[in-house]
């Protein structure tokens, strides 16, 4: 029982250690910032797929080619649109987030 909070008061220290240096508190927030546009772009891209679809179905049904409307297309266009995205995030914190939390981490001493 003692042992437990040993280790919580130590986890306690390391958080507290971690949240004031200014490199960490950066760090944070250009994630937050990359992950917030990210997810705004993918929100975006859903949401005006689904109003497309609830509101614009003459545009949705507008045929292409014989037995194809733009809708397969757009819709194919929202999937690879998502990967992209996805792609984004994890060559961004491939390349530069992990990087730099390694960065921290040894500055830090943890």
């Amino acid at each position: 029982m003692a042992m437990q909070a040993t280790d919580s008061v130590k986890a306690v220290h390391e958080h507290d250690k971690y949240a004031q240096d200014i490199n960490f508190q950066q760090l944070i927030s250009t994630r937050k910032k990359v992950a917030s546009v990210l997810t705004a772009l993918t929100l975006v891209t859903y949401f005006t797929f689904i109003l497309l679809m609830a509101f614009g179905k003459e545009i949705l049904s507008a045929t292409i080619a014989p037995n194809i409307t733009i809708g397969i297309p757009i819709g194919a266009a929202v999937i690879v649109i998502s990967w992209l995205l996805t792609f984004t995030y994890a060559n961004w914190a491939n390349k530069k987030y992990d990087p730099l939390v390694e960065e921290v981490k040894e500055r830090m001493g943890g």
